[in-house]
């Protein structure tokens, strides 16, 4: 199992990379044993000092552009899973076992608890495979991070400004990715992200209620034990509702701080503390990783597909291929990816979890979100005779242990040995070979990342397909990208998730949404109104 501890002075500094080293099991967090000189308490001592004690001003310009463009790309992951079966089975669950009236349950205009908006919107927004990833956890810290940050607002003591929210965010994403980097490092389990970014939840929660250090050192233990350690290949291998388990990592997150705060104790958090693996937390604050290693997906599948649909959009617009011309379609990837499912999927699960399926959606239409993998398109007969037209062979080459020749020393991370070629041959015999395609918007993997204007791009395809109104997205858009200026950061959720003053019978979702929307900024939010009077137009470029 491989291990990275720092062996340079270039690694320590995260200059570049870790290489990669072996370790033997019992050198890892073994569960059958456990021993206190395994832990340095100190090292947790100034991981808190560092999230209490972070400043607005101390964060470079660039983290807090990328902590915008996350918030706004979790909120339109939210949005475009709405139509999906997840959302309206837990917005019942919450009805019956959250009854509360704190907080929203995103988009219904229905109220509950902080922890059952937590949990609701968590599992909702996990429900779409667009959330942001993180390299090195293997999995996504947004999706967890921004519902259970929005539950946690009515507890404050008062209004939280946009600033304290965005610093309280970045702490929570830089220690979260530290905190699953180090589990996956530690464990020879590959679990689910709801096992890490549920201590991100927790120091943002704890910095938000103004935890003691001592109340914040046991609700990292809390979070960390309580955590859901799922086995993530049983849900790519038999894709259901679970996910990614970020629903109960916000839920978790949340609920440690709460425990804590009331004198709940769980401290020795090993995650943190286990000398092994605690170097990770020594660049807090002088390595970024919202900006090294932070990432969004484009497509609405695992990470693993992206490359696929990205070399099969490719060689059919390049070559003007037309759906009904494909006599077949070769996809060569790595290995890796032939791990998801290649039937046919009959759910929006199965969709997001596999290869086959969404390669033929991309050469039908182009695009692969909620609308591909969900509903109808499920049921499409031209759709599922072109999937049946689709082969996937594993390219020895572009597996993530050989890595990519091209990309070796330009700091890469190992998931960005993701790649895949596709070839297609049209129906008169012709056969067209893509150029090799790596994930879109990878920029460890050399391609563009996405600025202001993609993620905005993405957040409104996604809103609309939702049925929002394009007022309600532009102004949401606009207080996202400017939220240091926002008096009361809980305004950025009320405009968009506003319950209505009534919901007519009939009545579109997008209609009553947008009615409530502008009813409110009318008569509730005045911090808003003067904040939107006050800023003038940036460039989101």
């Amino acid at each position: 199992y491989r291990l990275w501890p720092p062996n340079t002075a270039q690694e320590e500094s995260g200059e570049r990379a870790p290489s990669e080293s072996w370790k033997t099991m019992s050198e890892m967090l073994d569960s059958k044993d456990f021993s206190l000189k395994w832990l340095d308490p100190s090292v947790e001592e100034k991981v808190i000092d560092w999230a209490l004690s972070l400043k607005y001003e101390d964060i470079p310009e660039g983290v807090v552009a990328e902590t915008k463009r996350a918030i706004l790309d979790t909120i339109g992951t939210a949005l475009g899973a709405q139509k999906l079966a997840i959302t309206e089975i837990v917005n019942n669950f919450v009805k019956t076992a959250f009854p509360g009236d704190s907080c929203q349950v995103w988009f219904t205009g229905e109220m509950t608890s902080a922890l059952g908006a937590a949990l609701a919107n968590g599992l909702i927004t996990d429900g779409l495979d667009m959330h942001d990833t993180g390299h090195y956890t293997k999995g996504h810290a947004g999706a967890a991070l921004i519902p259970c940050a929005f539950a946690c607002l009515p507890l404050a003591d008062g209004p939280v400004s946009g600033k304290e929210f965005l610093t309280a965010m970045v702490a929570a994403y830089e220690i979260g990715y530290r905190a699953g980097n180090a589990m996956h490092e530690s464990v020879s389990d590959y679990h689910s992200s709801g096992a890490w970014n549920a201590l991100g939840c927790a120091v943002f929660c704890a910095r938000i209620l103004k935890l003691s250090k001592e109340q914040f050192s046991h609700a990292l233990g809390i979070a960390e034990y309580y955590g859901p350690r799922s086995e993530i290949m049983r849900v790519v291998n038999i894709p259901t509702m679970l996910k990614d388990g970020s629903g109960q990592g916000a839920f978790v997150g949340l609920q440690s701080v709460l425990l804590a705060k009331e004198g709940f104790t769980g401290k020795g958090c090993p995650v943190v503390t286990k000398t092994s693996i605690s170097h990770m937390y020594a660049d807090l604050g002088k390595v970024w990783r919202l900006l090294k290693f932070h990432v969004y997906k484009k497509y609405a599948v695992c990470y693993w597909a992206q490359p696929s649909i990205a070399g099969t959009i490719s060689v059919m617009k390049k070559n003007n291929i037309k759906p009904e011309d494909v006599k077949s379609i070769v996809c060569h990837t790595f290995k890796e990816a032939t791990g998801l499912q290649q039937g046919i999927p009959t759910n929006t699960e199965e969709a997001q979890y596999c290869i086959l399926y969404p390669i033929a959606a991309a050469a039908y239409k182009g695009k692969v979100g909620p609308m591909e993998v969900d509903g109808a398109a499920l049921k499409d007969p031209k759709l599922l005779e072109l999937a049946n037209k689709v082969k996937i062979v594993v390219d020895e080459n572009l597996t993530s242990e050989a890595g990519d020749p091209e990309l070796k020393g330009k700091d890469t991370a190992a998931m960005t040995a993701n790649i895949a070629w596709v070839e297609v041959t049209t129906k008169d015999g012709t056969t067209y070979k893509g150029d090799k395609a790596r994930v879109p918007w990878d920029h460890l993997a050399g391609e563009p990342a996405p600025g202001n204007k993609e993620i905005s791009e993405k957040f409104f395809w996604l809103g609309s397909e939702a049925g929002c109104d394009k007022a309600t997205l532009v102004t949401v858009e606009k207080m996202c990208y400017e939220l240091e200026d926002v008096n009361d950061a809980l305004s950025l959720e009320t405009l968009l998730m506003a319950k209505p003053a009534s919901k007519a019978k009939g009545s579109s979702w997008s209609a009553w949404m947008g009615v409530g929307a502008l009813v409110l900024a009318a008569v509730n939010v005045a911090c808003i109104a003067s904040y939107f009077s006050s800023s003038s137009t940036k460039d989101k470029n």
